[in-house]
């Protein structure tokens, strides 16, 4: 299977950001199609009993502009070190997104970052790359940022108790 376009969906967290170097240098090394997305997740919204009453479409317009220009930076980025990216942002569940993105663009391999929750803090709030895993229809590689690499290796500190 020849690796022709590579879907690289960002949140600009850190390891959305190692995750896109790691798919911008995969594509410079296959000479494939990088193709960047990012998720706007959907705003609901509980009324003026939780707190001041704000305009929610003002508000998803803001965060659309300024997913925007962030994604035309990363461009601009991968452009200096000679890799072609397009980018686009989406309104939806960011698995959602991923998967429907990776198919309406043919792509044939999904690079993405996992922050590596378990336990409690995944099941409260899901993993995106896990769900991306199990509906995507195209291989997907997950990378690890360094921090939950980092938890992970790390030595548990031994608990003393005093009497």
């Amino acid at each position: 299977m020849k690796i022709r376009k590579i879907l690289a969906p960002v949140d600009f967290s850190d390891i959305s950001d190692e995750a896109l170097n790691y798919a911008a240098d995969l594509a410079s090394q296959l000479d494939a199609k990088l193709i960047v997305v990012h998720a706007i997740e959907p705003v609901f919204f509980a009324g003026t009993m939780f707190g001041p009453e704000i305009n929610v479409p003002l508000f998803i317009e803001e965060q659309r502009r300024a997913a925007a220009v962030a994604l035309d930076k990363t461009v601009d980025k991968l452009a200096k070190k000679g890799i072609s990216a397009q980018a686009f942002v989406e309104s939806g569940a960011p698995y959602d997104i991923v998967v429907q993105m990776a198919n309406d663009k043919r792509c044939d391999l999904i690079v993405m970052g996992t922050h590596g929750r378990s336990g409690v803090g995944h099941m409260l709030l899901g993993s995106v790359a896990e769900k991306v895993v199990r509906t995507s229809t195209c291989p997907v590689l997950t990378i690890r940022g360094k921090d939950a690499k980092a938890k992970k290796e790390a030595p548990k500190k031994p608990v003393v108790q005093k009497p």
